[in-house]
């Protein structure tokens, strides 16, 4: 399933791959891609602030986390 998804993003203060990961795809399943696309970040654990991002476009996979009714 494709979401609409971000080009970029901004870090803030003490953002983290995981955390960068969760709040653009909803998953911290991404996290490789987002180092793939970042490459020259790979050696940063936690952001300072205003560090601007690749974010690449994926396929999101729907697992199921949301009711069929929703």
């Amino acid at each position: 399933m494709q979401l609409e998804q971000l080009s970029s993003y901004i870090t803030q203060k003490g953002d983290t791959w995981d955390l960068i990961s969760f709040k653009v795809y909803g998953s911290t399943d991404y996290i490789e891609q987002l180092k793939s696309a970042n490459y020259e970040f790979l050696k940063l654990v936690s952001f300072p602030e205003e560090v601007a991002l690749v974010i690449p476009q994926i396929e999101i996979e729907n697992k199921g986390s949301t009711p069929e009714w929703f």
